[in-house]
């Protein structure tokens, strides 16, 4: 990839951030500019693919500049500087940080049997369909049409159909700004008869204050109540027909691949949560095996930006209980309802709970229950269920999360003058936190990478980046970059925790138990602090190990 196009199109983004959905423009726009103005005085390549990794980690901008790319977009790391222009030419070099990082994560999926894309005799994967006009006039009504399509093989045709069992998918629509007269959600047949089915769904554009409004229209798709695809398509609502004709053509639909097969068990509970259309509002819409959820999403009003709501709450030095007061009055009324439902249903069995989520920041798991399933434990949410969470909006990570990883080889990343404790207890391999000596470890990665309170390799890859199977993390850093790179799961706390659970969540998480259910026993034990534990993840995640721990 060209970073001279890369630049440009970034630049191109910047500029139209201000007419895409979602709350992070402002955070991204200073993020971007700090990058931007280094051109000309950094090697094009390395810069470029700083801005890529940067642009990835935002959905509707990613998106926006895949397209102006005109491709699928460059996965960070995949830049090539020997491509620059004459003028800028870059000096040989190796692979580029990034490229090394994210490079050992993608080779770890193949190798763990993530599908191609389609091509002639291979299982095509499944995409998001979402038929829309560009530009829908207020108050007139606009025919949706959702479902399934195949992703195109190796030159341009349509993949061949995979056959399979019969599969009933559900297919929710969230889509703020609209009225669905007929209703939110579709149920459609998946079989060999119809592979790729749709159905259509009418929408009527609300009345707007603006001559034109940006509105995106989200779809969760579903098999037996665990979500297993994800997309959203861009489009104008016009205040006046007048204006029709002034925009672009249709965007193209954003989102994850839909898997019908071998997804494992669902959640008790999930809930999706999704940008709303301006700052500091969410949507959420909920799935579950055991009951039929509402059509509507619910709105959730943070009554400012996501990241600085966020922000605040993690550079507070408030207990825990009144820092899950605040999470706890921002979860819509539904979300409870239908956990509580649950829970009676399912009694004495505990709930699992997974939260997917586009917002990275708000740490919804400190939650309290107004009843506590089980009072002798703390109420926080993720204390009397199993929860985790998992990225939501782009084509990675893939839906749902897995529910199988390795947990055979270790690495702990630690520059302590003594051997840390995980180098006798579990066999790990003890890595200097120098930068060199990182890149080297995840150029093959074990199973576990373990990043050690006090070890500055978490910042120097660029707010947590890093490769390994399942990652965990002492201090509080970001936990995406891992998820979007491959990794099966991932722990940090969102504040500083400084409790030794490490030892004994190993212990049990390499011995069997789900690491969802590890930490939230070991939460209730340090109720002051532990609960801070974020655990990104199936809740049904499992880490095998192919012998016993010393």
């Amino acid at each position: 990839m060209d970073p001279v196009a890369v630049m440009r199109a970034a630049r191109t983004v910047r500029d139209e951030l201000d007419r895409m959905p979602g709350d992070t423009s402002a955070e991204l726009r200073d993020r971007l500019d700090l990058l931007l103005a280094e051109e000309g005085g950094q090697p094009p390549g390395p810069l470029a693919e700083a801005v890529t990794s940067l642009l990835s980690q935002y959905g509707p901008a990613w998106e926006r500049f895949c397209l102006l790319l005109g491709q699928e977009g460059p996965a960070p790391g995949e830049l090539t500087p020997e491509r620059s222009a004459p003028a800028e030419r870059a000096p040989e070099r190796g692979p580029s940080v990034i490229g090394r990082l994210t490079g050992a994560f993608r080779r770890r999926r193949r190798e763990g049997g993530e599908r191609p894309a389609a091509s002639g005799g291979q299982e095509p994967r499944l995409l998001p369909l979402v038929e829309a006009p560009g530009e829908v006039v207020a108050g007139w009504g606009a025919e949706v049409e959702v479902g399934l399509t195949a992703e195109e093989a190796s030159g341009g045709q349509a993949a061949p159909y995979a056959a399979h069992e019969p599969v009933d998918l559900n297919i929710q629509i969230i889509a703020e700004g609209f009225e669905a007269p007929g209703g939110w959600r579709v149920r459609l047949r998946v079989d060999e008869a119809s592979p790729y089915p749709r159905a259509q769904v009418g929408l009527v554009a609300l009345a707007q204050e603006q001559p034109v409004t940006a509105r995106q229209i989200q779809v969760i798709h579903a098999v037996r109540g665990q979500v297993t695809g994800f997309g959203v398509r861009a489009l104008a609502v016009l205040d006046s027909p007048g204006l029709l004709g002034q925009e672009n053509a249709p965007h193209p639909v954003a989102g994850t691949p839909v898997r019908l097969a071998g997804t494992g068990e669902a959640p008790d509970v999930t809930a999706v949560v999704v940008h709303g259309d301006r700052p500091g509002r969410l949507w959420w819409a909920y799935q579950s095996p055991h009951f039929v959820t509402p059509d509507q999403a619910e709105a959730c009003e943070l009554g400012m930006r996501v990241s600085e709501f966020g922000r605040r709450l993690a550079e507070q030095s408030l207990p825990l209980e009144e820092v899950g007061g605040q999470v706890t009055a921002r979860i819509p009324a539904g979300f409870w309802e239908l956990l509580n439902a649950v829970a009676g249903r399912i009694a004495p069995r505990r709930p699992s709970v997974l939260i997917l989520s586009q917002e990275p920041h708000v740490p919804w798991e400190l939650a309290t229950l107004e009843h506590p399933f089980d009072r002798s434990l703390p109420g926080f949410l993720n204390c009397q269920t199993v929860m985790g969470r998992w990225p939501l909006g782009g084509r990675r990570p893939e839906l749902p999360p897995p529910v199988r990883a390795g947990g055979s080889g270790m690495a702990v990343v630690y520059g302590g003058p003594h051997p840390h404790p995980l180098v006798s207890a579990f066999g790990a391999r003890q890595v200097s936190p120098a930068l060199g000596d990182v890149l080297a470890l995840l150029g093959d990665p074990p199973d576990v990478v373990h990043f050690a309170t006090g070890g500055p390799a978490p910042e120097s890859l660029g707010r947590g980046m890093g490769g390994g199977s399942f990652v965990f993390l002492d201090e509080p850093g970001d936990c995406q970059p891992f998820l979007l790179a491959g990794a099966s799961g991932a722990v940090a706390p969102f504040r500083p925790v400084g409790d030794g659970l490490v030892e004994e969540f190993y212990r049990r998480a390499l011995g069997g138990e789900p690491p969802a259910e590890v930490l939230r026993s070991l939460r209730c034990m340090a109720p002051a602090t532990a609960p801070a534990y974020q655990f990104f993840g199936h809740p049904a995640l499992t880490l095998a190990r192919d012998h016993p721990t010393a």
